[in-house]
Order: structure tokens, then C-alpha cells, then sequence
């Protein structure tokens, strides 16, 4: 689930949007885009979701739900655009999706305006329009607005495929915790609210975490007080996408419950950024490293698994951050200069 605030009209334009709308090129899926009016009255996309062809129909009613509970600018969402991109073996299954989709967002009180299906969204291929009975080439998908703000104002690459973007949160060269000890038995008392300002002018500055940053960032999140953990859910005013970035970072250093909860952190901020892909695959990796070190998956994961299968907004799932104030933060961090 992705929100972006751009418009679509052709056929055409809608599949060359799709890669930068979801932050990867999709295989073998359905593409949902669900469209709100503005202000104006025009069609504006309130969010993009996307479900692999073979579960489309089993999720078609929980894709419906969570089209329902989007909106624009307090707009409700009130149509779709439906997009199966399937190779030829997995294209019968993905039009059955599609369809289950279609029916259930009509239940929902959500009409369908388009309908498409392409093999993949490789400029050059046949398109069709499954309503209009009428075909079409998908274009340079690297060249479309949405895609030039994504690489160049952003500088936010788009994956060739999800696995692409799963390996930015696989395990990198551990980082030992002793690092993070050492630092600890130096600073003393100064521990926790000097790693808390480092970490926010690092996000802010976005600058990589160095070593030591992340061993003690990785201490923190292992003591087992979940009020230390919460308190960092305040970065996301050094800005959100940063905070994810610099938290998928600092998790690939570490390993076990301080690996969990930095993957939970990047989650959580990916998710309030609007980008419904990253948290998803942040969660698997979450789950992947609980299970292979037999350690319990986080309660905040879960949290965040639920909103994301329930298709809560963003800013519903960003409001979690409004109970870290700077009185939570002094409380459990110490007096810090980065958040009063």
C-alpha cells in the first residue's frame, strides 16, 4: 500500500506509473490504484496496493476493505484502476483476481474504471484494455514524472523487483555488541541521550551511521525496556523516509532482539511515509530473524502487521508517534538537545 498525490489519465500513463508508484517493478501481480476526488472534483490516487497473482482472489475482500478506508484530503476513495501484470503461466490466475477484486470493491461501493492486463511493464509490450476491448504499448516506464521525482529530487532508485528491495534489509557484516559496551561503560550516564542526538543528526544530515552509532543505537534496542525503543519512534521529525533509511541501515549491523526492533523501527517509518512495500518486506525480515535465532517477534511488529493487513492510512499509523512527547523522551532517554 502506497499513497502518492499525482494524477493518471490514459491507459498507457497508468502502467508507465505503476514502477514508481510502488517503489519496484511488480511480477506476476495485481495492481491496485484507488482514486479519490480533490478538491476540484478531479480523480487523484489516494493509494496503490499490490497482492501476487496467485493470492489475488483469497485477498480480494481484505483488498477492498483497506481500498474503503483511504482517502484524499478527507474524500473517500470512490473508484479503482485494476492492473494485472502476469507472464503468460500466471496471467490466468491473475485475471480470476482481478476479477474477484472488481466484485468486491463493488460490494464496497468502489466501480472500477479500468480494467488492464500485460505480461510485464517492459517498454514495448502489448498492452490490453480488458473493458474497451482495445490494445496498446506500455512505455518508458523511466521516464515518466512520477519516476524523475522519485530519482532525482528524491534520489529514491526504483528496484527492478521486489526481492531487490528485500535485500536492503537483509543481515550485513555484524557490527560486535562489545562495541556498544565499551561505549557504554565510557559515557555512562551521557549513554542514552548522547546516542539518542547523534542518531538525529545523523538522520537529519542524513548521514550513514557509523559503527559505533549503530553498536550503541543496537544496545539500546536490546535492553528489553520497550520505553527506549518508543522514545526513537520520535525521529520521524528529523524526517520519515531518513529515519527509515538510516534505521534499515543501522538493523543490518546487528542481530538478534536489537536487529528485531531497528527492523521494526525502519517498518514503522516506512509505513508513515505512505511506501506499503518496505514495511511489508521489513515485517518478513522481522520474522525471519526471530525465527532462525528463536526469539520472540516484537509486539510492535505485530502492530504493524495488523494496520498494514487492516489498510490503515498512514497518518492513522503515524499518530502512534503522539504519545512520544519531549516529557516521554527526557523520562527514558535523559535531557537531549534534538527533541524539547
Amino acid at each position: 500500500m502506497t499513497q502518492h498525490r499525482i494524477s493518471i489519465s490514459t491507459a498507457a500513463d497508468t502502467l508507465a506509473a505503476i514502477p514508481a508508484l510502488l517503489g519496484f517493478h511488480p511480477e506476476n501481480s495485481v495492481v491496485i490504484i484507488a482514486l479519490a476526488k480533490n478538491a476540484g472534483g478531479a480523480q487523484q490516487i489516494a493509494v496503490t496496493m499490490r497482492v501476487d497473482a496467485d493470492g489475488a482472489e483469497a485477498t480480494a475482500a481484505r483488498v477492498a476493505d483497506a481500498a474503503a478506508r483511504q482517502e484524499v484530503d478527507g474524500s473517500p476513495v470512490t473508484a479503482v484502476i485494476l492492473a494485472a501484470i502476469a507472464d503468460a503461466a500466471h496471467s490466468g490466475t491473475a485475471l480470476i483476481g482481478l476479477e474477484a477484486i472488481r466484485e468486491a470493491m463493488a460490494g464496497s461501493g468502489i466501480d472500477t474504471i479500468r480494467a488492464l492486463h500485460a505480461y510485464s511493464l517492459t517498454a514495448g509490450t502489448i498492452f490490453t484494455d480488458l473493458d474497451r476491448n482495445t490494445d496498446g504499448v506500455v512505455p518508458d516506464t523511466t521516464i515518466t514524472d512520477l519516476a524523475m521525482f522519485r530519482t532525482v529530487d528524491q534520489g529514491a532508485a526504483i528496484a527492478a523487483d521486489r526481492s531487490a528491495i528485500a535485500a536492503r534489509f537483509a543481515p550485513g557484516t555484524e557490527i560486535p555488541e562489545s562495541v556498544g559496551l565499551a561505549a557504554a561503560a565510557t559515557m555512562g550516564e551521557d549513554f542514552l541521550p548522547v546516542t539518542f542526538d547523534e542518531l538525529a543528526a545523523v538522520i537529519g544530515a542524513r548521514e550513514i551511521p557509523s559503527a559505533d552509532l549503530t553498536a550503541r543505537v543496537g544496545l539500546a534496542l536490546a535492553t528489553g525496556h520497550l520505553e527506549v525503543r518508543d522514545a526513537f519512534l520520535s525521529m520521524a521529525v528529523h524526517g520519515k523516509d531518513d529515519a527509515a533509511d538510516t534505521f534499515t541501515r543501522i538493523a543490518a549491523g546487528l542481530r538478534g532482539t536489537a536487529r528485531v526492533q531497528a527492523l521494526s523501527l525502519a517498518a514503522f517509518f516506512y509505513y508513515i511515509t505512505g511506501n506499503g512495500v518496505a514495511p511489508r518486506i521489513a515485517i518478513e525480515a522481522v520474522e525471519a530473524t526471530a525465527a532462525g535465532e528463536n526469539i520472540p517477534v516484537p509486539s510492535f511488529t505485530a502492530l504493524v502487521r495488523r494496520a498494514l493487513n487492516a489498510g490503515m492510512a498512514p497518518d492513522m499509523v503515524a499518530s502512534i508517534g503522539d504519545a512520544i512527547t519531549p516529557d516521554y523522551v527526557a523520562e527514558h532517554i535523559g535531557r537531549v538537545q534534538s527533541y524539547t
